[in-house]
């Protein structure tokens, strides 16, 4: 792994030896109403959503605001991206006004009125919004999502059952995945591989018959698109992934889950991860994947992709104590900032230093470290040492149920 650092060097963080068609803006069939000229002296629909978001940020009258924008709202001079914005602010009008139902309804309808549109004007405002309303944070959690070709693993085998062929002998497959890691379901196990399970179990009995399978996965990064995918839920394979690094379900979708959200906390709570499975009368299941970390998830979809039969009775599973690598490299490298500043005050005195300094350390269950060393392996870097510690004494990483014991070696090397 080599990060090119400022001018004249480089920083290479060895493997650590810790085991580590465009939408349009109307909603669907339904015309957008035509732009009108503004009557004389009388504000425009623009200028008008633009005033009521000032009052509210300058927290003025919430209740004239929330007329204002109604009015707005409703103009007939309205385009459906006015429309769209002035719910936004309608949303923030009603928040204002004490009715956090209202908020959050607005924004809930706005986005299923856009279920048929990946981007629109403003899908990002919309899925914050709600985001904010419901956790308190508009921010997404990072999630690593690489596309991938699966293989077939023994749970997408069991998933098959459920998706027979019509009579035209054709498999209709629809995956709707909420959260996770699509390079773990994908590239390693295949979880959700139905397509290449029928596909499989055809040629045992076939080999040369041609299988028709339409198989269509939609993967949205957190919770929010439960909203836009309301339509799609009732007839499709449906997989929630849930962490408490910021990849809760908000408790107002309970009934799309296999378990209440507050149970599901308190199970992760105890420090295992979780696997569960809702059965549905004509219509595949549900599925749920929780981890107390993000980067446990792996360890609890790959114990679900080996099982031969759906977890409809909630299973825990064991996952990792200590912090994972991948856990351990993140908040190393997000560091090589502090430590690039090391390495050019060694630089200025001997332009052709280089070597590695090991990073031996241990991390609490809270997340601090102790017992820090850093040892430089090239004299040339001795003066380095300190100048490394004290950079990596800041280091915070997630809480954990065990100590982790962790060396880590970085190259430094002229550029």
């Amino acid at each position: 792994m080599n990060s090119k650092l400022g001018r004249g060097f480089a920083l290479v963080s060895l493997a650590s030896t810790f085991v580590l068609g465009c939408a349009g803006e109307g909603t669907e069939g339904t015309e957008a109403p035509a732009i009108q000229a503004a009557p004389a002296g009388e504000a425009s629909v623009a200028l008008r959503i633009e005033r009521v978001a000032r009052a509210l940020d300058r927290g003025e009258d919430p209740k004239q605001a929330l007329d204002e924008i109604v009015t707005a709202l409703t103009h007939p001079a309205a385009t459906a991206t006015e429309q769209d914005e002035a719910t936004l602010v309608q949303s923030r009008a009603l928040e204002a006004n004490g009715d956090m139902e209202g908020a959050i309804s607005a924004v809930e309808a706005l986005l299923a009125n856009h279920a048929g549109d990946r981007e629109w004007s403003f899908s990002s405002e919309a899925e914050k919004r709600l985001r904010k309303l419901l956790t308190g944070s508009e921010d997404t959690p990072k999630r690593r999502l690489t596309p991938a070709v699966p293989p077939v693993s023994i749970f997408a085998a069991e998933l098959a059952k459920y998706f027979p062929a019509d009579a035209g002998g054709r498999y209709r497959v629809r995956v709707l995945v909420f959260g996770g890691d699509r390079q773990v379901s994908g590239d390693r196990i295949g979880t959700f591989n139905v397509d290449g399970a029928l596909r499989a179990e055809k040629e045992k009995t076939c080999p040369t018959c041609e299988v028709n399978v339409q198989s269509t996965t939609n993967r949205e990064t957190s919770w929010v698109g439960i909203v836009r995918a309301r339509a799609e839920l009732a007839s499709s394979l449906v997989v929630y992934y849930y962490d408490l690094e910021g990849g809760e379900i908000p408790a107002r979708y309970d009934a799309a889950l296999p378990l209440p959200s507050a149970e599901i906390k308190a199970r992760l709570a105890k420090g295992k991860g979780l696997v569960a499975a809702k059965k549905r009368e004509g219509a595949p299941p549900v599925i749920l994947i929780a981890a107390p970390r993000f980067a446990q998830l792996d360890n609890v979809e790959t114990t679900l992709a080996g099982m031969d039969e759906l977890p409809l009775e909630a299973t825990s599973v064991d996952v990792p104590e200590s912090l994972e690598a991948e856990e351990i490299q993140a908040v190393v490298r997000s560091h090589f900032g502090a430590f690039r500043g090391c390495y050019e005050a060694v630089l200025q005195t001997n332009p052709a230093a280089s070597g590695r300094i090991l990073l031996d350390f241990k991390v609490d269950p809270d997340g601090h470290v102790a017992s820090l060393k850093a040892t430089a392996e090239s004299a040339a870097l001795r003066s380095m040492e300190t100048c490394m510690r004290d950079a990596a004494q800041s280091f915070v990483f997630p809480a954990a149920t065990k100590e982790t014991s962790v060396v880590y070696p970085v190259l430094y090397t002229p550029g």
